[in-house]
């Protein structure tokens, strides 16, 4: 099978999986509340409240419930924010490019860490960097998130003031800089696009400390999986052949044996994606970044139904958006896979 019909057939199998997914959590919403509370305040009357129930169909059985839910969605229908005092989509293009933003820069960080701590600590093994790596992906894996954004903010905030606390970006420098044009809502490519290196030195300032909080655990994670691989793809006759012919180490590391290693690493990666946008829950809230994290920790705490089920919908979408990739990376490192 060609990669083209390979990546097309992928496509038609994440229809089955999204409508699967939307099940689901629309019916958690049901059972978890009434979702009719969103659109309720005590000064309404019974009427005004009946009224509410057979707009949104509540009244009927919840499979109904699902068909009108389902047809408001794709027709660009996600209901109402509460919490955001905004229709649902509104909400999401407004707090979606913060999310993506900071986990995007995080994933390049631990994929960026991680392949290369994971290459040398198999290349080293038993030495000194091997151990001080594997204590290192330890670490990684058992701090909790919101202790290492609390740490972090304590030394690097409060007692050295090397970055600061939270936020996209300082609003007195942004005032003083003039506007800017908001072409994506990725805030460092937008100053980069209206040439404000001064904003985007900023962005990027305020991005480390909460970039390097989320990748941490995901770094760790790569470290340990490309340290086994490496290990292993080391051992396979081909490897021994290519040193046996002379090539210098590092031409057998990179050609030869990386990229075979790189396979199930490939894996975790698309997995972590998913994870990290997830996990930006807390450390939003921790660094008071306005993104998808916040606006659902606020959603929950109000049972903004709507809010969640958006939030939950789109983590999903750009879950299986991130597999798909992986598989899609998996036909080119491995071209066995296209047959599958």
């Amino acid at each position: 099978m060609k990669l083209g019909a390979y990546i097309i057939r992928r496509l038609l199998l994440l229809i089955p999986v999204l409508l699967g997914v939307s099940v689901f959590i629309f019916t958690l919403t049901r059972v978890g509340g009434d979702p009719a509370a969103a659109y309720i305040h005590e000064k309404m009357t019974d009427d005004q409240i009946a009224r509410i129930y057979e707009k949104f169909h509540l009244n009927d059985p919840i499979y109904v419930q699902y068909w009108y839910w389902l047809d408001g969605i794709l027709h660009g229908d996600w209901g109402y924010s509460k919490t955001a005092r905004a229709p649902v989509t509104t909400a999401i293009a407004r707090y979606l490019p913060a999310t993506f933003e900071l986990t995007l820069i995080s994933i390049i960080i631990a994929v960026s860490v991680g392949i290369g701590l994971g290459t040398i600590s198999a290349v080293r093994r038993n030495k000194p960097v091997d151990h001080a790596t594997r204590i290192m992906a330890l670490s990684g894996v058992s701090l909790p998130i919101f202790w290492l954004g609390l740490m972090l903010q304590l030394v690097f905030y409060s007692r050295l003031r090397w970055f600061p606390a939270g936020g996209r970006y300082d609003e007195l420098l942004y005032l003083s800089q003039g506007s800017i044009t908001k072409y994506t809502g990725f805030w460092t490519l937008d100053t980069l696009l209206n040439g404000n290196l001064t904003l985007f030195a900023d962005a990027l300032w305020h991005l480390i400390l909460p970039a390097i909080t989320l990748s941490f655990g995901t770094i760790a994670i790569i470290t340990r999986i490309m340290r086994s691989s490496m290990l292993e793809v080391l051992g396979q006759e081909y490897v021994k052949t290519a040193r046996s012919k002379g090539l210098p180490e590092k031409v057998v590391i990179k050609k030869h044996a990386r990229k075979n290693a790189l396979i199930p690493t490939t894996t975790v990666v698309g997995l972590s994606f998913g994870g990290l946008l997830g996990g930006a829950v807390l450390t939003e809230t921790i660094f008071q970044w306005p993104g998808m994290g916040q606006w659902s920790t606020r959603a929950i705490i109000t049972n903004d139904w709507a809010s969640i089920l958006g939030f939950v919908l789109v983590t999903a979408i750009i879950y299986v958006i991130a597999n798909l990739v992986v598989d899609i990376l998996y036909a080119f490192l491995d071209p066995r896979v296209r047959l599958g």
